[in-house]
């Protein structure tokens, strides 16, 4: 067989490269074929958002609780024991309805003195008037003495002076009895019982409070260095209870001195907006945003890295490519976001998710995220 294809080589009818093709058995070696090319990896897609120069204005927010506009602590005008209570904490009330009531038997025998005093003025009046008319007659006939009929006339005006304080002292013995029974003087909300059945209290001694309905509040604590900033700031209200609704609010109330522990200054926003889902003791964020927009790039906080312990961003271009890792100037912390101050451009892409498994020696391709 070798010798006939020796034949054919010489003929020239064959190629001296089949008959070692043939004679290894058709297999070639690397030096014949030459090295396999290495696959190339194809670019990963990375979610990017352009950069875009506008006025950023700086907000700040504070954690605080929704509380009424009006708060009244109530108390009895008169002291005793409390031998009822008809309410309890978060209770809805109406104006006039019983909150408490007190022992009134003390009260009720007052009333009955006073009532007893002014039958016995009364009587000592209509004596005294008597006297004094039959002095009258006495002294056209000059049968009684000047003297005598001057203090007639003097016993009568103070037997009547005597029945007008009589009246009035009646009047104020049953106003204490009234005081027996502690009303709400408004529609509202019961926020707080101090005072229980059996306890004795003293006159004016707060036994409860009242949350009037109407205005709403949200009541935060600001640190020094933002209290003259808040005088001027744009403010809105968001509640934990409804994620991404934001109600207008406006600085209200704001303290002249400093709590003495925490050395903040308490600030009350009114919200006018304030509908029937903005309930008391509810927790709410108060977001203050300065009249004053600076130049900034308002980033998602995902996007940023780092490098050498400064921030840096991944620049990527508007086509498949590797990015780069640019410092950038962080002006500002948010809650989702990043306000960054330098070391952008306008247009450029940045990169907003996975950007700690991102190489500079990797290929991407930009997705802009356009939602």
């Amino acid at each position: 067989m070798k010798g006939h294809y020796k034949a054919l080589l010489a003929a020239g009818l064959i190629a001296p490269a089949t008959v070692f093709a043939i004679a290894s058995g058709g297999r070639q070696t690397g030096s014949a074929a030459g090295p396999r090319p290495a696959p190339t990896e194809p670019p990963r897609s990375v979610r990017v958002v352009e950069v875009r120069d506008e006025g950023v204005a700086s907000e700040q927010a504070y954690t605080g609780v929704i509380r009424a506009r009006y708060e009244s602590d109530l108390a009895f005008r008169v002291g005793g024991k409390v031998i009822a209570r008809h309410v309890e904490v978060g209770e809805r009330v109406k104006a006039g309805q019983p909150l408490f009531r007190l022992d009134p038997e003390d009260y009720e025998l007052a009333v009955k003195e006073a009532e007893a005093d002014l039958i016995a003025a009364e009587a000592e009046v209509k004596l005294t008037i008597a006297e004094h008319e039959r002095r009258v007659e006495l002294r056209s006939t000059d049968a009684t003495s000047l003297s005598e009929f001057d203090k007639t006339l003097s016993d009568r005006d103070v037997a009547v002076a005597k029945r007008d304080r009589a009246v009035k002292a009646l009047a104020l013995a049953r106003n204490r009895l009234s005081y027996c029974t502690l009303a709400a003087d408004a529609d509202g909300v019961v926020t707080a019982l101090p005072a229980e059945a059996g306890q004795v209290v003293a006159d004016g001694q707060p036994v409860a409070r009242l949350a009037r309905d109407g205005g709403r509040e949200a009541v935060v604590s600001l640190p020094e260095n933002r209290v003259v900033a808040a005088r001027s700031a744009r403010a809105r209200v968001t509640l934990w209870s409804t994620p991404g609704v934001a109600l207008p609010a406006e600085l209200r109330e704001l303290s002249p001195a400093a709590d003495p522990v925490t050395r903040t200054y308490q600030a009350r926003f009114a919200i006018p907006g304030a509908g029937p889902a903005v309930e008391l003791g509810m927790t709410a964020t108060v977001h203050l945003t300065s009249a004053n927009a600076a130049r900034g790039f308002v980033l998602p906080l995902s996007s940023l890295s780092g490098r050498g312990g400064r921030p840096a961003v991944w620049v990527v271009g508007h086509k498949a490519g590797r990015p780069t890792l640019t410092p950038v100037e962080v002006r500002e912390y948010r809650q989702e976001s990043v306000v960054i101050a330098d070391g952008l451009k306008p247009g450029e892409l940045v990169v907003t998710a996975g950007v700690q498994k991102i190489d500079s020696e990797l290929a991407v391709l930009p997705w802009e995220d356009r939602r």
